[in-house]
């Protein structure tokens, strides 16, 4: 986060505070990415987790979109999205289905 600016907005992943121009919210036609998360890689892990939990992927599919980001860091993901991917990366390749899983707003 930059120094000096006003935090206006939370990561829906980790929950980090972080500062975003507002003047992209205005926009109707398309999300940006810095009204979500702090970062570009957790918008795009965010993104991965509410395909899977929509079932718009498959669990194998989504094993190997996250196998291309550090997810070192997941322990300070909120809990709704580290339900998610104790879920996907569970051992014994079982599924919790769709309406069992955590919700909310900002839910993945």
């Amino acid at each position: 986060m930059e120094t000096g600016k006003k935090i206006n907005h939370w990561c829906v992943l980790c929950g980090a505070g972080y500062h975003s121009c507002d003047l992209c919210n205005s926009q109707k036609t398309f999300t940006p990415w810095r009204t979500l998360t702090d970062t570009l890689e957790h918008f795009q892990i965010f993104m991965i987790l509410k395909d899977y939990n929509n079932r718009r992927i498959d669990r194998k599919e989504a094993v190997e979109l996250l196998s291309a980001f550090d997810l070192s860091d997941r322990e300070t993901y909120k809990d709704s999205a580290k339900s998610v991917l104790a879920d996907i990366f569970r051992d014994d390749g079982r599924s919790v289905p769709a309406d069992d899983r955590a919700g909310g707003e900002d839910c993945v």
